[in-house]
């Protein structure tokens, strides 16, 4: 804690004087003078990894214009199609998924579900699961007033505490974690083993819940099996709000399916600044505006919430473009600005409100740059990067870099401007002139920064230009 206070300490310290220098060098025209740079915050969506809008399906059916502005690609699977026989699995329909996403630049996310109004097929969970003695029961969907409600029919519902069921999903489980843990082109993993459509809730079933205990059960056989890739829980079922902070807890993430319909996005702000949360619309944007639900006109059910208000609340940092394809370029072409705005809302989105720096760096004194960054997202970024500064000669090639020694993107909370004073240590370069740049780097990165700023300034390969320097 004293550590934390005295770096906190000299980082102010060295912001005022930087700044203090800087005015009296400036106003007595002295040899050494301060650059000051302001830049203008940009009004395009800027589209950057972890964090955007989502589309579903495959990469085929989207648009162009759709698959420029996502992030990732998610789909619903269920358990019978990946495990039809006992340790059998068929991972090709993932595995497909995963790669063509990942070689159009996008990430994946799925889920697994054990139970599913929309399926035509009976045995969501596989039939030999029930031939080993867990329980099952069955509901008869018919003339479902909305489309998101299901496909009229016989339905599957699992007895979701049953200790079979349970010993059962526990093996597959660990099968998949075994196949997909840590997998780079995976952003996250939902665990959608209870409930409709693994949602956590049994509408339009009738049935009873299970008890939150139980429910915890599931929560810990995907959390046991999975150390690396991200997990999300779906939530918004107010009766197991406890069960919901205790998976944050855990590591694991909420998501919030139903917003702009059942869900204000409010429960999922728990998350905020511990965990990512991910939003899925109720239904398509035809549907809601249609409804009216779109521009938060409430029903006699109180559902109908704007999408603005939705990501405000639940700080979100992905969210489906109405499923995406066709819906979701519907939806760019209806509400170009609002998306335009939303997209850089949603998740982190940094910028430079200021920096200032000497025209002149010396190789044998301390060199400052004070910045006053600001995180214009609804919240935090959920995986580490780094602030690098660069010395670019006239050629464009990168001559030296430094890491930021006190700017610290992962602490810079949502709207809330921070001042950062890092010293500029270009020990590799030689004397000269060079352009000042910064990037925003993941630790995966080498040289090309991957975190787009939301600021107009030139930059080449990621690298912000800040301005021209003399290195001595």
């Amino acid at each position: 804690m004293l550590k934390y206070i005295f770096q906190n300490l000299r980082q102010l310290i060295l912001v005022f004087l930087l700044l203090a220098i800087g005015q009296s060098i400036i106003a007595e025209n002295s040899i050494i003078k301060m650059i000051v740079l302001e830049p203008k915050l940009t009004q395009d969506a800027v589209v950057n990894p972890g964090k955007g809008w989502v589309g579903y399906g495959s990469v085929e059916k989207q648009p162009k214009e759709v698959l420029n502005l996502i992030t990732l690609g998610y789909k619903r699977y269920i358990w019978g199609t990946i495990e039809p026989k006992e340790g059998k699995y068929d991972w090709s329909i993932i595995d497909n998924d995963i790669k063509e996403w990942a070689d159009n630049g996008k990430k994946f996310s799925f889920g697994i579900m054990c139970a599913n109004t929309h399926s035509k097929e009976f045995w969501t969970t596989p039939k030999w699961v029930f031939d080993a003695g867990a329980k099952y029961e069955t509901f008869n969907l018919d003339n479902p007033k909305l489309i998101t409600t299901g496909i009229p029919g016989l339905k599957l519902v699992p007895v979701f505490d049953d200790s079979v069921y349970l010993q059962k999903l526990k093996v597959f489980i660990k099968a998949l974690a075994k196949r997909y843990d840590g997998n780079p082109n995976i952003a996250y993993i939902d665990i959608r083993s209870y409930g409709n459509w693994g949602e956590g809730h049994m509408y339009p079933f009738n049935k009873l819940e299970i008890t939150a205990e139980k429910y915890l059960e599931h929560i810990k056989i995907y959390r046991d099996a999975f150390q690396k890739t991200q997990l999300e829980l779906p939530g918004g079922n107010k009766e197991y709000l406890a069960l919901h902070q205790q998976a944050v807890s855990m590591g694991v993430g909420l998501r919030r399916d139903g917003i702009c319909g059942n869900g204000n996005g409010l429960d999922a702000a728990i998350c905020d600044g511990k965990m990512p949360v991910v939003f899925e619309f109720y239904g398509d944007y035809e549907m809601m505006e249609k409804l009216g639900w779109w521009y938060g006109k409430k029903d006699n059910q109180g559902r109908g919430f704007t999408l603005e208000s939705c990501i405000e609340n639940g700080k979100p940092t992905y969210c489906d473009l109405s499923r995406g394809g066709n819906s979701g370029l519907l939806l760019l072409k209806k509400e170009p600005e609002l998306i335009k705005k939303l997209n850089n809302r949603l998740g982190y989105h940094f910028v430079i409100n200021k920096a200032t720096f000497p025209e002149k760096l010396s190789s044998k004194k301390e060199n400052l740059i004070s910045v006053t960054w600001e995180n214009r997202g609804v919240t935090q970024i959920y995986f580490p990067i780094k602030v690098v500064y660069a010395l670019i000669s006239n050629e464009g090639k990168i001559v030296s870099t430094c890491d930021a020694d006190v700017s610290r993107p992962a602490e810079w909370k949502s709207d809330k401007p921070i001042n950062s004073a890092d010293q500029l240590n270009f020990k590799s370069a030689s004397k000269g002139k060079y352009t000042l740049a910064v990037g925003i780097l993941q630790l995966t990165d080498k040289e090309k920064p991957s975190i787009k700023l939301g600021v107009e300034l030139k930059n080449e390969n990621g690298w912000y230009q800040l301005g021209q320097v003399d290195y001595d």
